[in-house]
């Protein structure tokens, strides 16, 4: 069975163009055929049709066979074109090849035909398929250099003179130079001079190693030169292409500067964590040590005659354990080496211009509430810091609620007294300006609270956080002379605290006026201190047994609820807020007070007093004391409480 055909006969004569297909036959085709023999039927079977060959007379009237071929290679078609024709001179011939025919037979020796069809069918599909190679090659081309112009890397191709061919868009974005300047210099415009020679010899080398394509390496160290000047420390991988004789080094170069500075802030980091953990460790024995002397000596002072030669060298002792705490915070922010400029001014200014500028960053879900200390004293410290610092905060908490919620930031005046810094060795005694962010968030694990000011540790997940947002509010009060706490709660949410001295010398006159304090109410009423933290409920039992007062314990909201069943004599129910256990200390208020209507509450918390509304089952319903009180705010705020409606029962 013969190879089919199509084949586009531009004949006038029908005999003719009969005589050809029999011809065809004989010579062993399946022809399929059409004739057609003026300028539209020839130009409608272009379009209409898909011909694998086009035999064409040469004169027909109205129409020649120079027209047609014209007409083919104007519209660029690519389809063997054969000259049949009777009155073909030779002459004729020539001019009809010259015009881009493939062959030409005369008609009284068509012997001719069937090889010329053959020779012509193979060329044609030759052509064709390097036409398709030569296609998919400048594709393939086009695409590559796609890749190359969006790659993020600089990709630079050199020739084996080493000077440049190939100059991708990351390239100019690195190096400053523009493809069009780039392009046809040599390497050595992209390197620093001192290193040109050394990397020609290593290029060299490279160049000389037998083979095709290879690499140097998987990556080596560079430096590179931009168009200004500037180094830049870069990785690169070189491959060398050899083909048809000709060498090609492709290099891969990627800016390293940002690595190598994160780097370089993650050694520092760790190196400063070592120090911080030694001189944390050294603080830690140290303050223990004048914790003990200065509350002996604060004890003593109470216990001895104010103007006795005694009690004047006992105030000389505890200036200088006070100095001595003070050594102890210095060696503590000398891990801690950023540079402050610390000056008085108005903390209520300062963080509510910063909360304008953040509104956008926290997102309307989230509902901000500020609860500013009018009569606030100025704070000394870092403005700039201190904005750094409330705004890792507020983007924590921010982060704490990713469906939104309320965040509450209030300012206040605090004393911190020994007894608080007895719990809390990094801080002085004294007056603070204090600044709480807190959240409706979930909350942070009691297991990993201690944690959170550790550097590179965080709660979130992979790629959304450093670890040292906290860290840096950590060192940025410790080198203030500040102090800073966070209390959280599973399902209630976290408020950080941060406590900065005084920019009015406050500070250092509380720290050593010791004794001048003013008498603090006390009385004799019978009270109930829950509180679900041994240490602290012992604090405030402590102070209120000072005051006189008569005192019960608990542990717990059930626990607080059995005892005032048996007990009707007692007077005032002092708890926390936020307890363990399934009853917070509102619950305990209310269902304490179905049995009791006339009980007195004083609630406690280290929760912004602001926030506490938004913790579940709050609704407070009774004065507020937050934490931390020093003695004389406990025992004014009991007094107040007390007195309020008909004093103690």
């Amino acid at each position: 069975m013969g190879s089919q055909i199509r084949v586009l006969l531009v004949e006038d004569s029908a005999d003719d163009a009969d005589l050809l297909m029999w011809e065809l036959k004989r010579g062993g085709f399946q022809p399929e055929s059409r004739r057609v023999a003026s300028r539209e039927s020839f130009t409608g079977a272009l379009e209409e049709g898909d011909w694998d060959i086009i035999l064409c007379d040469f004169t027909m009237p109205g129409f020649s066979g120079a027209e047609a071929l014209e007409i083919l290679h104007r519209r660029g078609i690519d389809i063997p074109f054969i000259f049949v024709s009777g009155t073909l001179t030779e002459e004729m011939a020539v001019a009809a090849m010259r015009a881009g025919a493939h062959d030409y037979i005369v008609k009284d020796r068509l012997k001719r035909l069937v090889p010329a069809v053959e020779r012509e069918l193979r060329d044609a599909t030759a052509r064709h398929e390097q036409a398709r190679d030569r296609q998919q090659r400048a594709l393939a081309e086009r695409r590559f250099r796609e890749v190359l112009a969006m790659a993020p890397d600089a990709i630079v191709a050199a020739d084996g003179a080493f000077r440049i061919t190939l100059y991708n868009r990351a390239a100019e974005a690195l190096f400053g130079h523009s493809a069009e300047e780039a392009i046809g210099q040599p390497l050595d415009l992209l390197l620093p001079a001192r290193f040109v020679a050394n990397h020609r010899d290593h290029m060299s080398d490279f160049a000389a190693l037998p083979g095709g394509v290879q690499r140097m390496n998987e990556r080596i160290e560079i430096f590179g030169r931009r168009k200004d000047g500037e180094e830049f420390p870069a990785e690169a991988a070189i491959s060398k292409l050899v083909e048809d004789g000709h060498v090609t080094f492709m290099t891969v170069i990627r800016d390293v500067s940002e690595r190598r500075a994160l780097e370089a802030q993650l050694r520092q980091a760790q190196r400063m964590e070592a120090v911080g953990q030694l001189t944390g460790g050294l603080a830690h024995d140290f303050n223990n040590l004048l914790t003990v002397m200065i509350g002996n000596l604060d004890l003593l002072l109470e216990r001895i005659d104010r103007d006795s030669e005694v009690a004047a060298m006992a105030r000389v002792a505890l200036e200088a354990s006070l100095r001595g705490a003070d050594l102890t915070r210095q060696l503590l922010a000398f891990a801690r080496r950023q540079r402050l400029e610390p000056k008085a001014f108005d903390m209520n200014e300062r963080i509510a211009s910063t909360i304008e500028l953040l509104r956008r960053t926290l997102g309307e879900p989230v509902e901000i509430e500020t609860q500013f200390a009018a009569d606030l004293w100025p704070v000394l410290a870092d403005p700039a810091q201190l904005e750094s610092a409330f705004a890792n905060l507020a983007i924590n908490a921010r982060d704490a609620m990713p469906g939104g919620g309320r965040l509450v930031i209030e300012t206040a005046n605090k004393q911190l007294d020994d007894d608080y810094v007895a719990q809390n060795a990094d801080v002085a005694p004294g007056s603070y300006v204090m600044l709480a962010v807190s959240d409706s968030g979930a909350g942070i694990a009691p297991a990993i609270l201690d944690k959170v000011f550790d550097p590179f540790f965080t709660t979130k997940e992979m790629g959304q956080g450093t670890g040292l947002g906290l860290s840096m509010v950590y060192g940025f009060a410790k080198q203030s002379g500040g102090h800073v706490k966070i209390y959280s709660e599973i399902d209630y949410g976290t408020t950080v605290r941060l406590y900065l001295p005084c920019g009015d010398g406050r500070q250092r006159e509380d720290a050593v006026a010791v004794g001048t304090e003013s008498p603090v109410p006390g009385g004799d009423a019978k009270i109930l201190v829950v509180e679900d933290s041994a240490a602290v409920r012992q604090v405030a039992v402590n102070h209120l047994r000072a005051f006189g007062y008569r005192v019960v314990e608990a542990t717990s909201g059930r626990e607080a609820l059995e005892t005032l069943a048996a007990d009707d004599t007692i007077d005032l129910l002092f708890t926390d807020v936020v307890m363990p256990g399934g009853m917070s200390g509102p619950q305990l208020a209310q269902a304490a007070r179905k049995r009791r209507p006339d009980l007195k509450v004083l609630f406690t918390s280290g929760y912004a007093e602001s926030a506490i509304g938004s913790a579940p089952g709050a609704g407070l319903d009774g004065s507020l004391l937050s934490k931390p009180y020093r003695k004389d705010e406990l025992a004014r705020k009991l007094r107040e409480v007390l007195d309020a409606g008909g004093g103690e029962s």
